[in-house]
């Protein structure tokens, strides 16, 4: 087994150069209005890509309602929706990207609209 050190493009990579590499597909999501939900995918490369998100082709925009998170020792991404609405239903994709390539996943959110919170016994 060989350890490499390479330095591309001010990147300075320890180990093996791989591009992402989506291992664990997002799964689609389906909640009542108000719920809180989580996308979950599984993406390696060296080095450690770049995450971003994206809602009907839209950068999702961050805050305390949608949080994107990676952990490197798992290499688990996730973007959780602190509550889902009907408006936020529709594809959700996660790019990543190193120096040496991306990879992407999609899946869909649908929200079904509260009963309850339309007045309808």
């Amino acid at each position: 087994m060989f350890t490499y050190l390479l330095t591309y493009l001010d990147t300075e990579v320890v180990g093996e150069p791989r591009a992402p590499d989506v291992v664990q597909p997002l799964q689609s999501v389906s909640c009542k209005d108000g719920d809180g939900v989580q996308f979950q995918c599984m993406i390696v490369g060296n080095p450690q890509p770049d995450i971003a998100w994206f809602h009907a082709g839209k950068p999702v925009k961050l805050s305390a309602e949608f949080r994107p998170s990676y952990d490197s020792s798992s290499n688990i991404c996730c973007l959780d929706v602190r509550e889902a609405f009907p408006e936020d239903t529709g594809r959700y994709t996660v790019v990543a990207r190193n120096c040496f390539g991306s990879a992407t996943s999609s899946a869909d959110l649908s929200v079904r609209e509260n009963e309850a919170l339309r007045g309808v016994a």
